[in-house]
């Protein structure tokens, strides 16, 4: 129950902080993506299905509090938890980089499923504007961000509360 009201603080946090924080600190009005680099550390520290269950909801919260259409974000980052949580106990552990590299993977599908959402939706954007000009900065922004919070995520996991595993039964 400890592992669940820290988590949801967590969630809770990183949305209070985006909204009131990082207004303030984009750059071109590229803000990181601080839910993504939590799902990717959930996901990377616990796997599966933790780290869908983080997406999902964190990507609810941030539907509902954007006002985007509820689900889109939550889909998208599930599906991120979701793959991230299949490289639980493939990496090496206490390397830096690993977390780095699979959020720019996580970065680069997550724009991929935005590039699809605006073709669908017959929004006119072009390709080489949205590549250089919203996600790469948005990378390299989100990489620099990316150490800090998956240092503080691996120091949250020395407690032994958050290393109770969740199966789903049948």
């Amino acid at each position: 129950m400890a592992r669940l009201s820290v988590i949801a603080l967590i969630l809770i946090s990183n949305i209070v902080v985006q909204s009131a924080v990082f207004p303030f600190i984009e750059i071109y009005g590229i803000k990181p993506d601080t839910l993504l680099i939590l799902v990717v550390s959930f996901a990377l520290l616990s796997g599966n299905p933790l780290s869908a269950m983080v997406g999902l909801f964190g990507g609810i919260i941030q539907d509902l509090m954007y006002g985007h259409a509820l689900g889109f974000n939550a889909t998208q980052y599930m599906i991120v938890g979701y793959l991230a949580g299949l490289l639980y106990k493939r990496l090496p552990q206490g390397r830096v980089a690993m977390p780095v590299v699979v959020t720019v993977f996580a970065l680069i599908l997550r724009g991929s499923a935005m590039l699809v959402y605006l073709f669908f939706t017959n929004t006119d954007l072009p390709l080489f504007y949205f590549v250089f000009y919203v996600l790469l900065p948005e990378i390299v922004y989100t990489t620099l961000v990316a150490p800090l919070i998956f240092y503080g995520m691996t120091r949250l996991y020395k407690y032994k509360f958050m290393f109770r595993r969740w199966y789903f039964r049948s």
